[in-house]
């Protein structure tokens, strides 16, 4: 049986370059203590044991590996899966490669991995924050590395972003509830300390209340966005009096939630109550029940997203660094007229 080829190591670049350790070491951390000719001749020698592989040598004179950092919140919801898809799609036609880090809402874990992608020497780096406050952007500004907020922009940036217009989506439900002639409603939010959330409740609710009628009652959906959520706040909203006749819920999955908990209580939707999403997720459309819901266009944020970075890595200034895509109401069968009105 052949021998496995031992991995070259740092002493075998040293010893072929005629330098140190020490100085392989500052080759390849860039720095500029040691001369040009000195860093080439490590270099070469790098590619010639087979120390890493030969991108990173060519890294170092380029200046770029051709790798883009995704971070998402939860990569279990279909939304951000289709949006890791879709950037991995345009990264791999412009020649990059595509790391994907799930920080599943946790800033601990979200501050951890964006130190991660800083040291694997990442080109840019497409961020969808966990919270409103984000403690790794002092990491990427002083490492010189492009970013771009994706759906939601944390209060410490000011950067290159693409978001849906989120209190327009939250007016749009009510007009819509209201125009059915709806006079009870419900709120099921995503976690409030996100300003998308509460920028969608306050749009639902500032049309509520333009027409008279009293506020939207509200129940918390959990950290995990999930159709579980929906429906714990869903059978805590059935007890309310009156009984809400329509509920707005903060994702496609919690109303998802939402709508098993009415049916378990033997309501009928839409004739008791009316049910709305937001992100038009495949599943919406092929429920029993197909779900009306706000479609943020889930191709315009990841498109245009990638777009910008793509532009700013290429070395040109995006036409639009900073872009509100507007969302788009799709009515399906989970709403309409309640059964009784007051």
């Amino acid at each position: 049986m052949p021998r496995k080829r031992q991995r070259a190591t740092m002493k075998d670049v040293a010893k072929l370059a005629g330098v140190s350790v020490q100085t392989v070491s500052v080759a390849i951390n860039n720095k500029e203590t040691i001369s040009d000719e000195t860093r080439e001749r490590v270099l070469a020698a790098i590619e010639e044991v087979g120390y890493r592989p030969y991108t990173v040598a060519r890294s170092l004179r380029t200046g770029s590996t051709q790798t883009i950092a995704l971070v998402v919140s939860d990569i279990t919801n279909p939304f951000f899966a289709s949006m890791a898809n879709i950037v991995e799609d345009y990264a791999h036609a412009s020649g990059y490669s595509l790391l994907l880090y799930n920080t599943h809402s946790d800033l601990e874990r979200e501050k951890n991995y964006i130190r991660m992608a800083t040291q694997r020497w990442i080109d840019g780096l497409l961020f969808v924050s966990t919270k409103d406050e984000m403690y790794g952007l002092e990491a990427l500004q002083e490492a010189n590395i492009p970013v771009v907020a994706i759906d939601r922009i944390p209060n410490n940036y000011d950067g290159p972003s693409v978001i849906l217009d989120n209190m327009k989506t939250g007016r749009m439900v009510a007009e819509h509830l209201i125009d059915l002639g709806h006079k009870h409603f419900a709120h099921i939010s995503g976690p409030m300390d996100l300003l998308l959330s509460r920028e969608r409740l306050q749009g639902y609710q500032d049309v509520i209340q333009q027409h008279g009628l009293p506020p939207a009652i509200s129940a918390c959906g959990d950290d995990s966005w999930t159709a579980e959520s929906g429906y714990q706040a869903m059978r805590s909203l059935l007890q309310a009096s009156p009984r809400p006749t329509a509920v707005f819920a903060g994702n496609d999955r919690m109303a998802i939630g939402a709508m098993r908990a009415i049916i378990e209580a033997g309501l009928r939707i839409p004739d008791d109550i009316s049910v709305v999403g937001i992100d038009d997720i495949e599943l919406s459309s092929y429920q029993i029940i197909p779900l009306t819901t706000v479609r943020q266009s889930l191709v315009d944020v990841a498109t245009i997203g990638i777009k910008i970075l793509l532009d700013i890595l290429s070395g040109q200034e995006p036409e639009q660094s900073q872009v509100v895509c507007e969302p788009r109401l799709v009515v399906r069968s989970s709403t309409g007229r309640p059964a009784a009105s007051d």
